[in-house]
């Protein structure tokens, strides 16, 4: 079941290195610019669940700005061909910080996700989007994960 293209009827484990990578890294928004990388991971399987093992940083030549991020697109190629030779992960979806908006996707957010899912050359049956926000009492110093999956309603290919 889905609904408005959020994926109700699967699950999502995001790994505690993955979690405490995403954790180090978004507090870099401190500078008032936001900040992500790819997901790295495996699924959904027969279950629908979708693991997340890696969290990528964003890279040396990401753009990063006070609502908008765009990782470096090389940088995340090489961690997602070194995740592939090290343990067959695989590229699950993307992180990154919204420092004034809420932990919803934007609307950039969602088209990106739809370009993403609707390219039939990445073959994804489900997209993972983490939008990370400040803890509204500790700030930065506890980042709040809010995860999504993403996929689309009806024929994709």
């Amino acid at each position: 079941m889905e609904h408005d293209g959020v994926a109700e009827d699967q699950a999502l484990v995001i790994s505690t290195g993955a979690r405490a990578q995403i954790t180090e890294l978004a507090p870099i928004s401190e500078d008032g610019c936001e900040t992500g990388g790819i997901l790295l991971g495996r699924g959904p399987d027969s279950r629908g669940i979708v693991r997340v093992e890696i969290a990528g940083d964003a890279g040396p030549d990401a753009d990063r700005r006070p609502n908008f991020f765009l990782r470096d697109l090389a940088h995340a190629r090489t961690l997602a061909e070194d995740a592939w030779n090290t343990s067959r992960a695989i590229w699950v979806g993307e992180w990154h910080t919204h420092l004034r908006s809420g932990p919803q996707p934007s609307s950039s957010d969602l088209s990106t996700y739809l370009r993403l899912l609707a390219a039939s050359e990445l073959q994804f049956d489900l997209f993972v989007s983490i939008i990370v926000t400040a803890d509204p009492l500790e700030g930065w110093a506890r980042p709040r994960l809010w995860p999504w999956l993403l996929k689309l309603s009806g024929p994709t290919r």
